[in-house]
């Protein structure tokens, strides 16, 4: 059990005394923005109605902090949104109250306890989560219980770490579990108008981090600095990175379709283009943009490329968006709109989003999620990603945007103009001293290999050599 901080303050050398920490005056002064108990309330009542439906007298909600989970169903239920553990665990009973097991003890559970939106935060033991939730359903007495486990991340999908299943089993040999891989989705795909401000707060961070990087961008600057600069923008705003991919590549010989997943030292010049791929979230709640970004002017055949065929795609998916719309028919627009252009394209085009990017997932070949999932309806939120590619597979420009439906139609969660391609700031100004001087030297290119493909556009000309004094 928790030491209260009153009773054992003047030994906190004590690891036990301090391991289990409650009570202490720390961060009392701390500053979060929470949902509101109401918004708590309206989350715990849906949970407790699939319980009551499907016979269940427990949840373990589980998340993780990795870029497919982001927290799931820890953050749904609870607020929390930390980096500490492989796997975090939260039990919502049918009948009581909800406890969160939190891995780190001492200051940094009374942090999290004022970070959160349940009072009952108790510490891992040291790795046992397992043990921790079942000591909370043998408090409940659901030690003969049917406990649903939820899953902590949207690929496998993964639901906890085998130590905390063993010990679940090894504490609860009597209880019935039960793995729910799409739980979450049927909690959270559709959004209360609380979500939704979340959601559009996370849009307006994410547009940020794209002017951020348009600013940053110019000669003589890394892939990764563009990442600093785009982190920077969403923290300063409150916010969290979720997803932030990456990378450049000349418009005259390009070697991209899709953004970079870990953006490296590749270091900008004139004539390149920027594709990139920015989830920010809020509150846990994320938003996506993606937009090519020029580094000067971009090339006629970027430009056409852009104008002719990605905006008209991208505007024939997004009038499909309004209530009653079935994915199949979106799938249909969509399997058209870069063919009929003169293009191909990725398969996915259009994916839903519950905290993070989640099924639905609609393809131009195929349409993948749960039967309530098939005609969109106002609160179901959706990010459009697509990825237009040339003929011969050359060259492409990756673009994103995400939606709520509404009663009425749509509602943009990332407003931005969508005509043309973004020209950074400052594409022919020298880097400053000061930032120039923390640059690492340029390594010099590798030989590229040789290639059959033409290039798309004409290589910029060569500089002439700055004059010496």
């Amino acid at each position: 059990m928790a030491n209260d901080w009153n009773d054992i303050r003047y030994q906190l050398d004590n690891s036990e005394h301090f391991d289990a920490i409650c009570n202490s005056p720390w961060y009392t002064d701390a500053v979060y923005e929470k949902f509101s108990a109401r918004e708590y309330e309206r989350r715990y009542a849906a949970a407790r109605a699939i319980m009551e439906r499907d016979g269940y007298d427990a949840i373990v909600f589980t998340g993780s902090p990795n870029i497919y989970s982001h927290g799931a169903g820890v953050t749904w239920a609870s607020g929390l949104f930390d980096l500490r553990g492989m796997c975090q665990y939260l039990v919502l009973p049918r009948a009581g109250e909800p406890t969160l097991v939190y891995p780190h003890p001492g200051c940094h559970i009374e942090a999290a306890r004022k970070m959160v939106s349940i009072k009952d935060v108790r510490g891992g033991e040291h790795g046992h989560y397992g043990k921790v939730v079942a000591d909370r359903l043998i408090e409940l007495g659901l030690q003969n219980g049917r406990i649903a486990i939820a899953a902590a991340d949207r690929t496998g999908p993964e639901f906890m770490g085998m130590n905390a299943y063993n010990e679940l089993r090894r504490y609860l040999p009597q209880a019935m579990f039960m793995f729910l891989p799409l739980l979450l989705h049927e909690l959270a795909h559709r959004k209360s108008p609380e979500e939704l401000r979340a959601m559009e707060k996370a849009g307006a961070l994410a547009i940020k981090a794209l002017e951020a990087i348009a600013a940053a961008a110019r000669p003589g600057v890394r892939d990764y600095q563009l990442e600093a600069a785009a982190t920077y923008a969403v923290m300063n705003g409150g916010g969290r990175v979720h997803l932030l991919m990456l990378a450049s590549t000349s418009m005259s010989d390009p070697r991209l379709i899709f953004p970079n997943p870990n953006p490296c030292a590749r270091v900008l010049a004139e004539g390149d283009i920027i594709l990139c791929e920015l989830a920010m979230s809020y509150m846990g709640y994320s938003a996506k943009i993606g937009h090519p970004i020029s580094v000067g002017p971009p090339t006629k055949p970027y430009r056409d490329f852009f104008r002719n065929v990605l905006v008209g795609g991208f505007r024939a998916i997004r009038d499909t968006l309004k209530p009653g719309t079935t994915l199949e028919a979106v799938r249909e627009v969509a399997a058209r709109a870069f063919r009929e252009r003169g293009a191909q394209s990725r398969p996915i085009c259009m994916h839903g989003l519950d905290l993070i990017t989640s099924v639905p997932f609609i393809s131009v070949d195929e349409v993948k999620g749960q039967n309530y999932d098939m005609v969109m309806q106002p609160g179901a939120t959706y990010s459009i990603e697509i990825t237009p590619v040339n003929p011969d597979g050359t060259f492409g420009i990756f673009f994103a945007r995400s939606f709520a439906i509404t009663e009425t139609g749509r509602m943009e969660l990332t407003p931005y103009p969508i005509d043309d391609i973004i020209v950074a700031g400052g594409a022919k100004r020298v880097p400053p001293p000061a930032i120039a001087a923390r640059q690492p030297p340029a390594a010099k290119p590798a030989a590229k290999p040789s290639t059959a493909r033409k290039p798309v556009g004409k290589k910029p000309a060569a500089r002439k050599p700055a004059r010496r004094r």
